[in-house]
């Protein structure tokens, strides 16, 4: 997924009629993607739009429509928004979990109230997508949620997600918990391979 950058109009742009709201929420049903890419670029900002745009997220097959609803819902970064989008985590749709998760890691606000639900998911996939979230989410506990993820999930590869989004910060501190990690999993090579990448 790309969130969508917002283009300035142009003058000429700005004095013509703006649609409705209710015409840009009847536009999301148009045959033409382009048309419902439109709708969802300019739905921006209009807190009624958010159930109907929520509900499209799922249903909608084209890629670039997709990301134009996200990039819309993403900027409300309210609770309704985070729940709405995190149930997409468990999808067994690539392309939607992982536009999903990108959306989240870019609502700085309301994503963390999920977090504390989401790395004790029982599917230990949805996990694997929170470690995704967490290596770009901008928020103080992003560190410490992936250290805990690291330190006490029971799936390798959640273990190895997190490990993998907490590269960048890696430093001598992290050391003990990356060697914990491979004596708790000790016959998994990808985990193994990942930590010694890491510690290198």
């Amino acid at each position: 997924m790309g969130l969508v950058r917002k283009k300035t109009p142009e003058p000429e742009e700005l004095e013509q009629e703006q649609p409705s709201t209710a015409d840009l929420l009847a536009q999301l049903d148009d045959p033409d993607p382009d048309r419902r890419r439109e709708a969802a670029l300019g739905l921006d900002g209009v807190a009624e739009a958010v159930g109907p745009l929520l509900d499209r997220v799922a249903q909608e097959e084209e890629a670039a429509v997709r990301d134009a609803i996200l990039t819309t819902l993403a900027a409300h970064d309210t609770d309704e928004v985070a729940a709405g989008l995190a149930v997409h985590l468990a999808t067994d749709e690539a392309g939607l979990r992982t536009a999903v998760a990108e959306a989240l890691a870019t609502m700085p606000v309301s994503t963390p109230a999920i977090i504390p639900r989401l790395i004790q998911d029982p599917d230990h996939d949805v996990r694997v997508m929170t470690a995704m979230v967490l290596a770009d989410l901008p928020h103080p506990a992003s560190l410490t949620w992936l250290a805990e993820m690291i330190r006490d999930d029971t799936h390798p590869n959640v273990v190895a997600s997190a490990i993998d989004a907490l590269l960048p910060s890696i430093g001598p501190e992290h050391t003990e918990l990356l060697e914990r990690a491979v004596r708790r999993f000790p016959n998994d090579p990808f985990l193994r391979f990942t930590v010694e990448a890491a510690l290198r």
